[in-house]
């Protein structure tokens, strides 16, 4: 569940785990919710926990709101993608 500025709050199965926010300052919110759960996908289907894989998704989420349109360019998904690594 996005919680907007205060991050998410995910289950899974057992647990709830609390995904703490990156603060930006919000110009479209705009495809967020998609982002955020493609990015939550993307996360599990890559062998990352569901902590790890709510990071990601709050990460990509936070970028796709500091600009206009719900899409980010090749070069900021690498970014978010080494940003976590």
């Amino acid at each position: 569940m996005t919680l907007g500025s205060n991050g998410a709050l995910i289950f899974d199965g057992d647990t709830f785990i609390q995904i703490e926010p990156y603060k930006v300052r919000a110009i479209d919110s705009n495809g967020a919710g998609d982002m955020f759960a493609g990015a939550f996908m993307f996360g599990i289907t890559h062998g990352h926990t569901f902590a790890e894989a709510g990071k990601l998704a709050s990460l990509a989420a936070s970028k796709v709101v500091s600009q206009f349109g719900p899409r980010l360019q090749t070069e900021q998904v690498q970014k978010v993608l080494k940003d976590l690594a």
